[in-house]
């Protein structure tokens, strides 16, 4: 990832606009992890079976993602949410756990579903610091009846293929089909951010921590930017402390 432009770390606090360089999409021929995480994702699929089947929950409760669907049409069931671990979920599912592991600077991950006939309306991630990836699981349709589409360029997924992205950009999905989409969706940190991996994770989880209090009182967003960035420094040195407890132990 090193050919990559490097770019200041942003973290989006309110509605901002990424205006930067980096690609919409990413070719995983150049990502040797995530070519191994190909070759064995039908571990992952044979793992998850309970889940692509409908015998087992989707977990929906979670900060992240915001409300950007129809009830129920985006769901999402978390192992890494930047750094916040799900040990259950991680005990539950322990070879999808393992090789998410194995990704080096992996620190979001989760299975996402996405209904029949739905879509996930067009948003920005918290950061430029990372790249989206998605793990076709079940992919009910080729493209365009499913896909994605990141600032002004489409792809669908495949089955065992990685689709990679920066979600820094505008981004959409849809399900035009008449069964569920399952995908592995997983973040990691671009190399030149890598040394600040546990800051990206604070930071990030500070903004959807601001974001979550929006949602609750809306007229916080009129706030002067600095009292919006002293907030969002208050929650991002909470989690950076509160991170590495968390991880290493069974906290809520």
């Amino acid at each position: 990832m090193n050919e990559l432009p490097i770019e200041t770390p942003q973290y989006f606090l309110i509605e901002e606009t990424y205006t930067g360089k980096h690609a919409f999409f990413y070719n995983s021929n150049n990502f040797p992890a995530i070519k191994e995480l190909e070759s064995k994702w039908h571990i992952i699929r044979e793992e998850i079976l309970g889940l692509l089947s409908g015998e087992e929950k989707i977990e929906v409760k979670n900060i992240n993602p915001p409300y950007l669907s129809t009830p129920d049409a985006w769901k999402n069931f978390y192992f890494y949410n930047f750094g916040w671990k799900k040990h259950k979920n991680c005990k539950r599912f322990p070879k999808t756990h393992a090789l998410l592991k194995s990704v080096p600077n992996m620190i979001f991950g989760g299975i996402t579903v996405l209904e029949p006939r739905s879509k996930v309306l067009p948003h920005n991630g918290e950061t430029n610091t990372t790249i989206r990836c998605h793990l076709g699981l079940k992919i009910p349709a080729p493209f365009p009846v499913c896909g994605v589409r990141v600032g002004t360029e489409e792809q669908g997924w495949e089955e065992g293929k990685v689709l990679m992205f920066s979600d820094a950009h505008y981004h959409t999905a849809w399900n035009n089909s008449n069964d569920q989409r399952f995908v592995l969706v997983f973040d990691i940190v671009r190399d030149e951010y890598a040394h600040q991996k546990h800051s990206v994770c604070a930071k990030v989880l500070g903004a959807l921590s601001l974001k979550y209090f929006y949602s609750k009182k809306p007229e916080l967003k009129k706030a002067p930017l600095s009292v919006i960035n002293f907030f969002h420094f208050l929650f991002t040195a909470f989690w950076y402390l509160y991170l590495p407890v968390q991880n290493r132990f069974r906290l809520p």
